[in-house]
């Protein structure tokens, strides 16, 4: 009985070598696995200052300009914070549009640039388009339809009319602008 015993007792040494021996190299496989840290959704994947961003169709046609004193994207969602803004939007045959505000926002695309606080749009003169200034707020900005929309109060100033009106929307595709409600104006013949 002694030898089955022996067996035994040996069998089962054996079996808890292997169980400890199961159990440590688990453990040590758990201790090297680096557990994944929470992304921040606001914190910044990245930022740039002083910056130039240059925006590109499918086609490789310019579809804006925008620079900026600061720009920060955020890791959630892929948009950007950005300082100090100025957009511009190329308008052949026209001169190009420069669109000016405190801050911004841009989406992960690109497609939609929202100007906010007080924002500024001014188009230079050239034959044909007089200068234009818009002053405004809040501004959002479809850059592929290539529109500019304010449910604020925007005022329009060209060599020889003014007009002012709550809401607007400037379509640089068909070159209209269309002041939404409480509209005045005034034009100067020359």
């Amino acid at each position: 009985m002694s030898r089955r015993f022996s067996g035994l007792l040996l069998i089962l040494v054996l079996a808890l070598v292997v169980a400890l021996g199961f159990w440590l190299s688990k453990s040590a496989q758990e201790q090297r696995v680096v557990p994944t840290a929470q992304v921040d959704p606001e914190a910044n994947q990245f930022f740039a200052e002083d910056f130039v961003v240059w925006s590109m169709d499918a086609s490789g046609q310019l579809k804006y300009r925008l620079s900026g004193t600061r720009l920060e994207q955020r890791q959630g969602d892929q948009s950007s914070h950005v300082e100090s803004p100025v957009l511009i939007m190329e308008h052949p045959p026209a001169p190009d549009w420069t669109l000016r505000s405190e801050r911004g926002w841009v989406s992960s695309g690109g497609d939609e640039v929202q100007l906010l606080g007080h924002v500024q749009l001014d188009r230079p003169g050239a034959p044909d388009h007089p200068p234009m200034t818009i002053t405004s707020r809040d501004v959002t900005v479809w850059t592929l339809p290539r529109q500019a929309h304010t449910n604020a109060r925007a005022r329009m100033v060209t060599t020889h009319r003014e007009a002012e009106g709550v809401g607007m929307t400037l379509d640089l595709t068909r070159d209209t602008l269309e002041l939404e409600s409480q509209v005045r104006g005034t034009y100067v013949p020359h």
